[in-house]
C-alpha cells in the first residue's frame, strides 16, 4: 500500500503535525474535571508547536487544586473550557514512558503486553502479502480531478480538497473492491479531510470501517492500520463523550438517510457506527436491532460477500457476544434473533445462544413454559445440525429432562 500523501504543513494525524505525531502515541483523552478542587487538571504549557499549535502539558490528579499524583506528559490541543474553568475538552497525544513500556504499565501487565506484541509481530511476519491493488488497471481514477484534490490538500486547503476526494472515492468504489488498498487509502484520506474541516461525525464511521478493513488486509500492526487507528482515536476526542457520539451519529444518520437513502454506503456505515455507540452506552437491544437491520440493508444493497457487509456482520456478532456475556434475558433474546441472521439459524453460535436464553428462562418460575418450548426447538435444531451425540445436544436434552 502506498503511504498517504503528506498533508502539507501538517503531515501527521489530524490535528497534530508530523513531528508532534512522531514523538507521541495515540491516547483517548478524557475531559479534565475538578469538583471542589478534586479531580484531574493540566499544569504548565511548554514547547509550543508553531505548525499545529499543540503544547506540552503535565496531567495531575489534584486534591484541593494541589497536584499530588502525576499522570504523564502530553501534547495537547484545547478544544474548549467551561465558564468556570473546571472542565476542559481537548485532544491529546501522550509521550511514551519508555521505548519498552510506552504506557507506563505495571511490570506484570507490561510483560503480558510485550509478549502479545511479540506474538503479533511473529504473526505479521508469516502473514501472506495482500493482493496487489487493481488501481494499475484503472489509471483514469487518478486523473485530473484526483490530482487537483491532492494539490488542494498539500496546500493546506482541505475544504477545497474534500468534495474532490469524495468524488474520487465514489469513482474508486464503482470499479475497485471496497477493501482494495487504493480504495482504503482514499477512504482514510476522505476521513482525514472531514477531520481537517471540523466534521468528526462523518469521519468516525468511515474510520471505524476503514480501520477494520486495514487490520484484516494488512494486519493490525501495519503502519497504515496504526495511522487509521490514531485518526479514529482523535475523531472520538474531537467528538466528545460516548453519549455525545451516539447522539451526533443519530443526527448524522437521519440526514444521510434523508439525502442519500437508507441503503447508501454512507448511511450503512453510519448506522453500523451508531449501533456500536449505542452498545457502549448500554443500549443493547436497540443496538442489536439497528445492527441487524443494517446487515439486512447491506446484504440487499451491496451483497452478502461485500467487504462492507462483512464489517457490519462482524460488528453484529461482537454485539451478540457482548449481550450474551451480560446475561440479561431481553438482551440475550435480541442476540438470538440477530444470531439467526448473522450466523445462521442452525450455526453452533446461534444454538448456544438459544440454550443460554432457555437457561435464563428456566431460572424464573414464571417463564418455565417458555424455557421448555425454547429447549424443544433448540434440541431439534441441535440434533439436525450437530448430531444427537454432540456435547451441546446432550446438554440441551439433559436440561429439558430436568424441566420435565
Amino acid at each position: 500500500m502506498e503511504p498517504p500523501t503528506d498533508q502539507g504543513v501538517r503531515q501527521g494525524v489530524h490535528p497534530f503535525c508530523g513531528p508532534c505525531t512522531d514523538e507521541t502515541i495515540a491516547w483517548a483523552a478524557p475531559d479534565t474535571t475538578t469538583v471542589n478542587g478534586i479531580g484531574t487538571r493540566f499544569y504548565g504549557a511548554d514547547d509550543p508547536c508553531t505548525q499545529c499549535g499543540s503544547v506540552v502539558r503535565r496531567l495531575y490528579f489534584c486534591v484541593l487544586w494541589v497536584p499530588v499524583w502525576p499522570m504523564g506528559r502530553f501534547r495537547i490541543i484545547t478544544l474548549g473550557r467551561s465558564l468556570t474553568g473546571s472542565r476542559t475538552r481537548y485532544v491529546g497525544r501522550r509521550f511514551p514512558i519508555s521505548a519498552d513500556n510506552p504506557y507506563g504499565l505495571d511490570g506484570k501487565t507490561a510483560a503480558l503486553v510485550a509478549q502479545a506484541e511479540a506474538e503479533a509481530d511473529q504473526a505479521a511476519a508469516s502473514r501472506p502479502e495482500p493482493p496487489p491493488s487493481q488501481l494499475a488497471d484503472h489509471p483514469e481514477l487518478r486523473g485530473r480531478r484526483y490530482k487537483a484534490a491532492e494539490g488542494y490538500w498539500e496546500s493546506g486547503m482541505p475544504d477545497h480538497a474534500l468534495p474532490l476526494y469524495e468524488e474520487a472515492l465514489a469513482a474508486h468504489e464503482a470499479v475497485l473492491p471496497a477493501d482494495d488498498t487504493a480504495t482504503l487509502q482514499l477512504r482514510q484520506r476522505v476521513a482525514e479531510a472531514y477531520l481537517a474541516v471540523g466534521r468528526p461525525v462523518p469521519a468516525l464511521p468511515l474510520l471505524t470501517q476503514t480501520t477494520a478493513h486495514l487490520a484484516r488486509v494488512l494486519g493490525p500492526d501495519h503502519p497504515a492500520t496504526r495511522r487509521a487507528r490514531d485518526d479514529l482515536t482523535n475523531a472520538r476526542g474531537l467528538l466528545g463523550l460516548v453519549r455525545d457520539e451516539a447522539k451526533a451519529l443519530e443526527a448524522e444518520l437521519a440526514e444521510v438517510e434523508r439525502t442519500e437513502g437508507p441503503d447508501h454506503p454512507k448511511a450503512l456505515r453510519t448506522a453500523c457506527a451508531l449501533g456500536m455507540a449505542q452498545l457502549v452506552g448500554s443500549r443493547v437491544v436497540p443496538a442489536l436491532e439497528l445492527l441487524d437491520r443494517t446487515l439486512d440493508l447491506s446484504e440487499r444493497a451491496l451483497g452478502a460477500d461485500h467487504p462492507d457487509t462483512g464489517h457490519v456482520r462482524n460488528e453484529l456478532i461482537a454485539a451478540c457476544d457482548f449481550a450474551e456475556h451480560r446475561g440479561k434475558p431481553a438482551e440475550v433474546q435480541a442476540a438470538v434473533r440477530a444470531r439467526e441472521h448473522a450466523n445462521g439459524p442452525e450455526a453452533p453460535e446461534t444454538l448456544a445462544a438459544m440454550y443460554a436464553l432457555a437457561r435464563l428462562y428456566a431460572s424464573s418460575r414464571r417463564r418455565r413454559d417458555a424455557a421448555t418450548e425454547l429447549l424443544h426447538v433448540t434440541l431439534e435444531r441441535c440434533e439436525r445440525a450437530l448430531g444427537p451425540d454432540d456435547p451441546l445436544t446432550t446438554e440441551v436434552r439433559q436440561q429439558l429432562d430436568r424441566l420435565n
